[in-house]
């Protein structure tokens, strides 16, 4: 059992790599055609320390400190989480779809990966403590949840010439999905470690074979830009971004196992129910034993979009600073909201700077910076939503994303 909550744990770190929070600097200038590359790399947890999840990266030695410092920040209810994501778009402006409509084409293609787990603090004491933490006491991991979701997409919509605002029907590949929740589980020691009695109840869910096409998805993207009246002469730009939002039907059948039990054991230590050698995972005769049913079906899943509401950076504004803030929401309980509020400076004529805080997602408290330059036909941002996860090992996850935009 304990080595099926660290295969969990690490594929979840592994595979996980968010929306992009680099401000996008909007302008309602008149193009004829527009390039824009995204790419982002974020992982972040309310506990773990980078000094800790580094190791499973890059290898090394886990030490007794590096564990203990990790386990010191730990709540009864913790997540870790993240994304990866890589975007390219084509807007043609030149194309008249509608004749009394000023609206363009816009083409896009993309790949995307999604995760996070909720755990609680005895499921990380388990995995890198063992069960000797434990003797003669609980250990309680009910309500552990983790999923996965890795997907690719192509889309085509309409795109409005004045304002930029958009709309996009996509179709996705979901190429690996993994889920699990575990609504009770407990497992009880005796105060001698002889008897052992483990109460389960949830599921988990996987592939079942290696393909790359697991299911077809499909979803849309919306950008909508709302100019608001602030001052005389002053306009503000709210966006509301959706981004993903659809469902995928999963064609081949995925593996789920469902546990609805309660194990006690006697007569040996508990490294002999969890340890490398555990009786338990020897064979499926002995899975359905206890309890533990298999099966294969097809699924319906909700994709791992977001919605981000928020006001942007006006790129017609010279002041030399300019606010914005946001909320960002993902369709599930493992991430939490996410607050931002930044402050963009235009540096020189051509470079800008900016620095941000956030509260929510996957790592509570988070601050960022970023930097970019604007070119008559090109501009390149560059940030992180973590600037402390990328200079320190007490960090808890690090964050890089990259903007370039070409416009002709």
């Amino acid at each position: 059992m304990r080595n099926i909550f660290a295969i969990l744990f690490i594929t979840c770190m592994h595979n996980m790599s968010l929306a992009q929070l680099l401000p996008v600097q909007y302008d309602t200038l008149k193009r004829s055609h527009e390039f824009i590359a995204n790419g982002g790399l974020d992982f972040s947890s309310s506990a773990l320390q980078n000094a800790l999840t580094s190791k499973f990266i890059r290898g090394g030695l886990i030490t007794n400190d590096i564990k203990n410092a990790s386990f010191d920040r730990h709540k009864p209810i913790n997540r870790i989480g993240g994304s990866f994501s890589t975007d390219l778009e084509y807007r043609n402006y030149t194309i008249r779809m509608f004749k009394k409509r000023d609206w363009g084409m816009i083409f896009k293609a993309g790949a995307f990966a999604f995760g996070g787990a909720i755990y609680s603090d005895d499921a990380y004491g388990l995995i890198f403590y063992g069960n000797d933490r434990y003797v003669g006491d609980t250990i309680d991991m009910s309500g552990m949840n983790l999923t996965f979701t890795s997907m690719q997409k192509i889309g085509v919509g309409l795109i409005d010439v004045k304002s930029k605002s958009s709309v996009s029907l996509n179709i996705y590949n979901v190429s690996n999905r993994i889920s699990s929740n575990f609504r009770d589980l407990e497992v009880i020691q005796s105060t001698d470690g002889q008897e052992v009695e483990v109460i389960m109840d949830g599921e988990v869910e996987v592939r079942n074979n290696l393909k790359f096409n697991q299911g077809i998805g499909f979803g849309v993207d919306i950008d909508y830009k709302l100019p608001i009246s602030l001052k005389e002469n002053q306009t503000a730009y709210v966006q509301f971004l959706v981004q993903n939002i659809g469902f995928a039907y999963l064609y081949e059948q995925q593996k789920v196992y469902n546990v609805d039990t309660t194990i006690s054991y006697s007569g040996f230590q508990f490294d002999e129910l969890i340890g490398d050698n555990a009786i338990v995972f020897d064979s499926v005769d002995v899975l359905d034993t206890i309890g533990i049913r298999s099966t294969t079906k097809n699924r319906a899943i909700m994709l791992p979009g977001f919605i981000q509401i928020g006001k942007m950076v006006d790129s017609h504004n010279k002041s030399m600073f300019q606010s914005f803030f946001g909320v960002r929401l993902y369709p599930t309980l493992i991430y939490s909201p996410y607050i931002y509020v930044g402050v963009h400076m235009i540096a020189t004529e051509k470079i800008y700077v900016g620095a941000n805080v956030g509260y929510g997602g996957f790592a509570n408290f988070r601050g960022g910076l970023y930097a970019g330059m604007n070119f008559d036909h090109l501009s390149v941002g560059l940030g992180t939503e973590n600037i402390i996860g990328m200079i320190s090992k007490k960090g808890n996850g690090q964050s890089l994303y990259l903007r370039v935009r070409c416009v002709f």
